[in-house]
């Protein structure tokens, strides 16, 4: 086998004494949602809201959702998906939400509307006594065959005023490993403290060469499932000729404490070192004053450039918490892909619940490719100038 083949096969952690083993369905989808009234691009892909409604009323025996919150408002897209999952109830589907505990009493209300419902189970989710973490995460899986997992919060400003990135993917691999980190999370936050002890013993999972799920924090996996802080580095490290990144933020900063979280800072500098060509693009909400250092030290290194995103407001206003770019996604070089759930920060790693899809598909890469460059060469960017002092936007 060439090297080159050898480094994917360790970067996608396979696994060769694993015990369980599927064969690749090649079934992914992105799946993209954009603010109303911009010309932001899709690149062929479909909208959020049709693929949810979508799986939601193709199910049969059960739908497990993990979100970080839930809100809804009345007549936006959300509604009819609440809706559909009400129904699917109602034709005896087995629901499960779980939900991150601290942003509950901020959205309670779908949430009661859920629990008053027969064939729905809601439990919260508590790591605040064991990382000081969030569940973070935002992903269902639909009849143990098929999943979605996305920067989408389960929201309305999500799929009407919000630039996201998700996958919906059809693989029984990617549900049986998602479907694990659901049960200990769910049995944890039902009471069980032995769930990842019982988690860690499991038979280890089996992705094929060219797709693999990674999760983090690292000792709340289960066997077979990466770490994603690890395998992102891996991918940095091994980038020939270039690397695009988009996200919400990007953060070095640790707290009060005055550390710096440089792992992926480090990596993106080697890697500019060799000659790749870095692209980040963030939200105008990196513009805060706790987060813009380690964006101004990146500028200012050869071989990086950094931009941030500006979305105009809604015909109807302001709305808290909305009109950014939202996406978590990476590519490097001619067809690695990753899509996930985490900023790049500390906490995102080794405090909350994520988790990311690394696969190596040329047409997704081509996806995600034409949306980037429709932000990136687009009227809402505008490049990162280190010595400029920039006012942060209001957001709620």
């Amino acid at each position: 086998m060439k090297r080159s083949a050898v480094l994917w096969v360790d970067l996608l952690c396979v696994w060769m004494a694993a015990s369980w083993s599927f064969a690749a369905t090649d079934d992914f989808e992105v799946v993209s949602s954009v603010p109303q009234g911009t010309a932001i691009a899709r690149a062929g892909s479909r909208d959020t809201a049709q693929v949810w409604l979508e799986m939601i009323r193709g199910a049969k025996d059960s739908i497990v959702l993990a979100e970080f919150y839930l809100s809804v408002e009345k007549g936006e897209a959300l509604e009819p998906v609440i809706e559909a999952i009400l129904a699917a109830a109602d034709r005896g589907v087995q629901v499960r939400f779980l939900c991150e505990k601290s942003m509950a009493a901020t959205y309670p209300e779908t949430l009661r509307r859920f629990g008053k419902q027969p064939n729905i189970r809601i439990r919260l989710f508590d790591w605040q006594h064991v990382t000081g973490g969030v569940l973070h995460a935002k992903y269902f899986i639909v009849d143990d065959r098929e999943i979605f997992i996305g920067s989408q919060n389960f929201d309305w400003r999500s799929l009407s005023h919000i630039q996201e990135t998700g996958l919906h993917i059809r693989d029984p691999i990617f549900a049986k490993a998602l479907q694990r980190i659901f049960e200990a999370d769910w049995e944890f936050s039902g009471g069980d403290q032995d769930a990842y002890q019982k988690l860690a013993r499991e038979a280890p999972l089996l992705f094929p060469e060219d797709a693999c799920l990674l999760a983090s924090p690292k000792p709340f996996n289960p066997p077979g499932v990466g770490d994603a802080l690890e395998k992102l580095v891996g991918l940095l490290d091994h980038a020939q000729h270039r690397v695009t990144v988009q996200l919400l933020s990007y953060n070095v900063e640790m707290g009060k404490s005055g550390e710096k979280f440089l792992a992926i800072d480090q990596a993106l500098r080697r890697a500019a070192g060799r000659g790749v060509t870095v692209r980040m693009l963030v939200s105008d909400w990196n513009l805060r004053c706790s987060q813009i250092d380690g964006l101004r030290g990146l500028a200012r290194v050869p071989n990086i450039e950094v931009k941030f995103a500006v979305i105009h407001q809604a015909k109807r206003g302001f709305i808290p918490y909305a009109r950014v770019i939202h996406s978590k996604v990476m590519r490097v070089d001619d067809d690695v892909c990753w899509v996930g759930t985490s900023n790049w920060g500390h906490d995102y790693f080794f405090k909350s619940r994520n988790v990311e899809v690394v696969l190596r598909r040329p047409e997704i890469a081509r996806v995600l490719d034409e949306i980037f460059l429709s932000l990136w060469n687009g009227p809402y960017v505008q490049r990162l100038d280190p010595d400029r002092n920039y006012t942060p936007p209001r957001i709620n």
